[in-house]
C-alpha cells in the first residue's frame, strides 16, 4: 500500500492541536508559550529547509557531499550541546567535543553502514544522513545530560575532589567517581528506551518504515540496529566529551577553571 500524502492543507490543520498545550501552559502562567511559539516556527522553517536540501542531496548523493553535511550537523550539535550543558563556550570545549562527537559519529557509520548493512555506495544518502542524524540527535542529549553532570558535579563538590588529590590521587582517579555518575545519567535514558521499545513505544524509524510499506520484520531488524548504534555512539561520545575536554579545562595544579560555568 502507498504511503498517504498530506497536502499543505492537513498538514496546517494538525497545528490547531497545539491550542490544547497552550491553553494548559497559559493556565498554570509557566511563561512557556512564547518559548512553544518560536520552538514550532524554527521547527518548521527548519524541517522544510532540510526536507528541500535532502531531496537535492539524495539526488547528487556524492559521498563528498554527504561528508560535508554530517560535518555541519555535527558543528551544530557540539554548539547546542555546550549552549544546553550550561557552560561557556570556549575553545577549550568548543573543540575537544567536535571531535568526539565527530569521531563517535565516524566510527558507528563506518561500522554500521560499511560492515553491517554494506551499503553498494558509499556514505549513500539514503542511508547515512537519515541515520547520523538519528544518532546524533541521541548523542546531543546524552552529552548534554553527562557534560552537565560532570562539570557541575565536579564544582559543586570541588572539595570533595580537592581531598582525593591531597591523600595522593592522580586527577583521572579524583575524578573518577564523578565521570562514573556521569556516565550513568546520560546511559540511563537509552537503556530505558532499549527495555521498553515495541512493547511501550513503536520508535519512529519503525513507524516511518512500516507507514511506507515495508514489512514490519524488516522494519524490527533495522530498528535493532539503530538502537544498538544509538546506544553505542552516546556512551562513546561522552566518555570521549569528558575525557578529551579534560585535557584543557584544568591548570597545572590539576584544579578545575570555573570559568566554563555559565553563572
Amino acid at each position: 500500500m502507498d504511503i498517504i500524502d498530506l497536502s499543505w492543507w492537513q498538514l496546517g490543520i494538525g497545528f490547531f492541536i497545539l491550542i490544547i498545550p497552550a491553553l494548559i501552559l497559559w493556565r498554570y502562567k509557566t511563561g512557556l508559550n512564547k518559548k512553544l511559539g518560536i520552538a514550532t516556527v524554527r521547527m518548521t522553517l527548519q524541517l522544510l529547509f532540510v526536507g528541500y536540501y535532502l531531496e537535492y542531496l539524495f539526488e547528487l548523493d556524492n559521498a563528498w557531499l554527504n561528508a560535508a553535511w554530517i560535518m555541519v550537523m555535527v558543528l551544530v550539535a557540539d554548539f547546542a550541546t555546550i549552549d544546553r550543558s550550561e557552560l561557556n563556550r570556549k575553545r577549550s570545549l568548543v573543540i575537544p567535543i567536535f571531535l568526539a562527537t565527530f569521531f563517535g559519529i565516524i566510527v558507528i557509520d563506518m561500522f554500521f553502514l560499511e560492515a553491517v548493512i554494506q551499503l553498494p555506495t558509499f556514505l549513500s544518502a539514503q542511508y547515512t544522513i537519515p541515520i547520523t542524524g538519528m544518532v546524533l540527535g541521541n548523542c546531543l542529549r546524552s552529552n548534554v545530560i553527562g557534560i552537565n553532570a560532570f562539570y557541575h558535579s565536579l564544582n559543586e563538590h570541588k572539595e570533595r575532589y580537592r581531598f582525593y588529590l591531597c591523600c595522593g590521587a592522580t586527577r583521572n582517579e579524583a575524578v573518577f567517581p564523578f565521570f562514573r555518575d556521569a556516565l550513568k545519567k546520560s546511559a540511563n535514558p537509552t537503556l530505558a528506551s532499549m527495555a521498553t521499545i515495541g512493547l511501550v513505544s513503536l520508535p519512529g524509524m519503525m513507524t516511518g518504515q512500516i507507514l511506507s510499506g515495508s514489512s514490519p520484520l524488516i522494519a524490527i531488524k533495522y530498528q535493532i540496529m539503530i538502537m544498538l548504534a544509538i546506544f553505542s555512539g552516546t556512551v562513546l561520545s561522552v566518555y570521549l566529551g569528558i575525557r578529551l575536554s579534560n585535557y584543557f579545562v584544568f591548570d597545572e595544579r590539576d584544579v578545575l577553571d570555573s570559568s566554563i560555568l555559565k553563572k
